[in-house]
């Protein structure tokens, strides 16, 4: 994304345009899509490990989130052990920012319930709230730590994370929303140690629905997801002003949309894995306007391109210039056939030509 950018610079009477190659804004702002579109991954990446406590053993760090969080019935009652194992002072000050967790949600009344002391699981989690006593599982409101310090707040069903809860991380991302068998599931927000934030629709984990991810450089995306990537309709917006709306695909610009640069030139059609491809309309704010074919980024094939004062070059490109056959038109009207090569003109083949 950004050929586009600065080509069709200048300009002579005769049609030649000149490119500037210099495309150094818009290769910095393709680089900062790529970098966001990945932020992301790397959030969910982490989260899905920062659900289980970390551990040393190379064959614990297998065990999936779901087997951690739910020990079945091998636990104990905790006595005698030293609080002191759970301090994580980074949980401390995010939990203490947060305020207690609110229990307000409605319960299943048919469900008989009872409070219990806290126990400790073979793992080393702590855990104190309500159980059912038919199953002895837990069930109800209920706070889990782990050995690192990461905190679960919210509701339990059938020994699971099931309902509204709040999942602090060790080293400071937090989950809050809805879980369902100890998965993000439903509406949630996602707040990651270093200022970025996702909020709305989950699905087993993964991003999937509406959402909108915003980041500290207030960069911002809003519009649909699909298994944890940008995918459908969205609105991005860049730190520096410039926009993209439109159709995304598995976290890439692509389909059609509409790209706004802070300078004003917009670019509207066809796109593929973030480059201009395809049918598209690039405008600049001096009126000059290229109505045609992109590919790779780069005009290629059959396209027009008009200039404020009236002139006009309708004919083929290349790799981002003017290239084969073409017509000019001037100023005054006059319209004549040339062969172009390379982004300049190397004959007239009408009549009159030279």
């Amino acid at each position: 994304m950004g050929a586009c950018s600065s080509c069709c610079k200048g300009d002579d009477k005769n049609g030649q345009i000149q490119v500037d190659h210099k495309r150094k804004m818009d290769i910095l702002k393709e680089r900062a899509l790529v970098k966001i579109q990945t932020a992301m991954k790397t959030y969910l990446a982490q989260k899905q490990c920062k659900q289980r406590p970390k551990t040393h053993d190379s064959n614990e760090k297998k065990e999936t989130k779901e087997q951690e969080m739910n020990e079945g019935q091998d636990f104990e009652p905790y006595e005698g052990f030293d609080d002191n194992v759970y301090d994580n002072p980074i949980v401390e000050s995010i939990s203490k920012k947060l305020g207690p967790f609110k229990f307000n949600s409605p319960e299943d009344n048919s469900v008989s319930r009872e409070q219990r002391e806290a126990v400790l699981f073979k793992n080393g989690a702590k855990y104190e709230g309500e159980w059912n006593p038919e199953t002895n599982q837990r069930d109800g409101k209920g706070v889990q730590v782990w050995g690192d310090g990461s905190k679960y707040e919210g509701y339990w069903r059938n020994d699971k994370a099931n309902g509204q809860g709040r999942l602090i991380h060790a080293d400071g991302d937090v989950y809050e929303g809805q879980w369902v068998d100890d998965k993000s599931h439903g509406f949630g927000v996602y707040h990651h140690n270093d200022g970025a934030k996702y909020r709305g629709d989950w699905h087993e984990d993964k991003q999937e629905g509406y959402g909108i991810e915003t980041w500290p450089d207030n960069a911002k995306y809003e519009g649909e997801y699909k298994d944890g990537m940008k995918h459908g309709k969205g609105k991005f917006f860049w730190a520096d002003n410039s926009t993209y709306q439109g159709d995304f695909i598995a976290n890439d610009i692509e389909g059609n949309g509409t790209y706004r640069w802070a300078d004003g030139r917009v670019y509207e059609g066809s796109w593929k894995k973030n480059k201009m491809e395809g049918m598209g309309i690039f405008t600049w704010q001096d009126g000059r306007r290229y109505e045609g074919e992109y590919k790779n980024d780069r005009k290629e094939g059959y396209g027009e391109f008009t200039w404020p004062d009236g002139r006009m070059y309708k004919g083929s490109w290349k790799d981002g210039k003017q290239d084969g056959e073409g017509l000019f038109v001037s100023d005054k009207g006059v319209s004549r056939e040339g062969i172009w090569k390379n982004g300049k003109r190397i004959s007239w083949v009408d009549e009159n030509g030279s």
